[in-house]
């Protein structure tokens, strides 16, 4: 009975728990409240099972702790981090976190916002708050904090931060800070098509940026065409070679300081710039009414064609049909040529500049100047005196009537008394038979000119003859001599050939070489007159000179006192005479420096045989 009533009690105590079981629930199972929801950390919701709201499900039968923002989290659960407008995902180190959705950012109080629209306000110092990611919170030009473009864009007609367009680029016009440059603007290149260039006030300059236009006349860089302020500039070297904006070839600088047009020919102007003028031989001066327009300048005259053309120098040209305007100096334009009133009597003196009376023949004139000599065979030279005068030319002469006459040619007609008017200088008007012959001193070469007769060694024509030589020389063999050198000599004095002078006799003068001994010198006897006299390398033997004898040759027993060679002496040697050096003197070879190496076998014979016919005679 005991047994049946216990096993009565355990079916009734697992029924009980059999009911407490089938009530529990785990997250997102049905339940009717809040005690069916056995997982810790979560409650009945709307007949449901759900985490609490601090939590989130990481599975059915777990409810896991929200994560704040910026904490690790695990991709999956789309509630698990506490901010409703965060997510999990990876931040910049791919760490996954909770973080602010693409749509919001973390805001000042660490909570995540709604991203800030385009020019709506913002706060300062919080990163990515601004819906357009090429925007930024800064202050506007009121100075109000606001979500706008960062300055690498610029805001597109479609509300966005698109990049800003390099110089050159095209350009959608509207923007106003669309172009990198600060300095560019988006507006209509030369064909048309929209880019951003450079303002107006700015050009391009070689690094590629907007710079500031030059003004006039400073500094700049050739290359850029629009780089000068004033659209009538350009970059030009000035008259001191600097690179500066100046005014283009046809405008001028104004007293305004601009460049304007260049005025036009008679045209109206206002004297003070001097390039105002269009024709640069122009000038800003009154005219004949007084009213100040551009006129040629006073060494210019306006041509047909209606520019300014210099006037004509002397002989220069001019225009007939303008007349004498068209020349300088009040000269006179004669069939299109400057001239003076009357050429053939006046000449022009660019000295002063005026037209002058031509100088007589033999008057004084001016060097340099042409024309200026009456005769027209004259010029200006110097006469002998080193005064300037009016000469005839080299080719003419001062004739019997006082003019320049053409030289005359050799072997034709001449008057006897003007000295220079035969054409050859070396010529002669002969009385005899009135033609310009040659001189007394010249002869007639075969080229047809007067040519110097040679004087004695000069040179001659063989085939012309003896009159191609001076003094009645001989010319053989081309070179002027006496009849017979070997027995003449020619006298310099009496300009003649005479027979050679003998030992002992007379003579005049050593350069003649008058002396017929070849050993002898025509030199002064003691106190008396020049004689042919042995040289000092010989002595006279039997009215010819014998060269002195060298040491060890025979000499005379009382010879001749110059037998021997100087500083030697004829003494008797082994029962012979013989020349020997004198007391003192070396014996190897020389007596006081002169030498006696061995004898020329010549002089030795001639010596040997000249001791002989001397004992003969003796």
């Amino acid at each position: 009975m005991m047994v049946k009533k216990s096993v009565q009690l355990v079916i009734c105590l697992l029924s009980l728990l059999t009911v407490e079981l089938c009530s529990a629930a785990n997250v997102d199972e049905t339940c009717t409240g809040n005690t069916d929801c056995t997982v810790a950390n979560s409650e009945c919701v709307s007949g449901s099972c759900k985490c609490a709201g601090t939590h989130y499900k990481s599975s059915a039968t777990v409810c896991t702790p929200k994560v704040v923002l910026e904490a690790a989290c695990t991709p999956g659960p789309t509630d698990q981090c506490v901010d409703v407008n965060a997510e999990c995902k990876a931040d910049t180190d791919t760490a996954n976190k909770c973080l602010c959705k693409t749509t919001h950012y973390k805001d000042s109080s660490g909570a995540c916002a709604v991203k800030i629209a385009l020019e709506a306000a913002c706060t300062p110092g919080l990163i990515d708050q601004c819906v357009d990611v090429n925007a930024e919170c800064k202050a506007d030009t009121s100075n109000a904090n606001k979500c706008l473009c960062k300055t690498t864009h610029y805001k597109h007609s479609n509300g966005a931060c698109v990049a800003k367009i390099v110089l050159e680029a095209a350009c959608t016009p509207g923007p106003t800070d669309q172009c990198v440059d600060v300095n560019a603007e988006c507006k209509a290149d030369t064909d048309t098509a929209n880019k951003c260039l450079c303002k107006t006030t700015h050009y391009k300059d070689s690094s590629g940026a907007c710079a500031v236009k030059i003004a006039l006349e400073a500094t700049c860089i050739t290359g850029p065409t629009d780089q000068c302020l004033d659209v009538n500039a350009e970059c030009k070297a000035d008259t001191n070679n600097a690179n500066k904006c100046l005014c283009k070839t046809t405008k001028y600088k104004d007293s305004n300081g601009a460049c304007v047009d260049k005025i036009a020919l008679e045209a109206t102007c206002t004297p003070g710039p001097t390039d105002q003028c269009l024709d640069a031989s122009a000038e800003c001066k009154a005219d004949t009414d007084n009213a100040n327009k551009c006129l040629c300048k006073s060494t210019y005259y306006k041509h047909t064609n209606g520019s300014c053309v210099g006037k004509g120098g002397f002989e220069g040209v001019c225009v007939t049909t303008i007349g004498d305007s068209s020349c300088l100096y009040s000269l006179k334009c004669t069939t299109d040529t400057c001239q003076c009133t009357t050429p053939a009597s006046e000449f022009f003196d660019s000295t002063d500049n005026t037209c002058k009376a031509k100088i007589a023949l033999e008057a004084t004139c001016t060097p340099g100047l042409s024309n200026q000599c009456i005769d027209t065979s004259a010029k200006c030279k110097a006469d002998t005196n080193h005064a300037n005068k009016c000469l005839c030319k080299t080719t003419h002469f001062k004739n019997g009537n006082g003019a320049c006459a053409a030289k005359i040619a050799l072997e034709a007609t001449c008057t006897p008394g003007p000295t220079d008017q035969c054409l050859d200088a070396s010529a002669e008007c002969k009385a005899d038979n009135n033609k310009c012959l040659c001189k007394t001193t010249h002869y007639k070469h075969t080229n047809g000119s007067c040519v110097g007769k040679g004087a004695l060694g000069g040179g001659c024509v063989t085939a012309t003859g003896d009159s191609t030589c001076l003094y009645s020389l001989k010319c053989t063999s081309d070179i002027c001599q006496c009849t017979t050198p070997v027995s003449q000599f020619f006298d310099s004095t009496a300009k003649t050939c005479k027979p050679k002078i003998a030992l002992n006799t007379e003579c005049t003068v050593e350069t003649d070489k008058p002396c017929a001994d070849p050993m002898a010198v025509c030199t002064q006897h003691g106190s008396g007159p020049n004689k042919c006299m042995c040289n000092s390398d010989s002595y006279p033997l039997s009215d010819k000179c014998a060269a002195r004898k060298l040491h060890n040759i025979n000499c005379m027993e009382n010879g001749h006192i110059n037998e021997c060679v100087e500083n030697a002496e004829c003494k008797k040697v082994n029962d012979e005479y013989k020349c020997q050096c004198k007391n003192g003197a070396e014996e190897n070879g020389k007596c006081n420096g002169v030498t006696v190496n061995s004898p020329n076998v010549l002089l030795t014979v001639v010596c040997l045989i000249g001791t002989i016919i001397y004992k003969i005679l003796k």
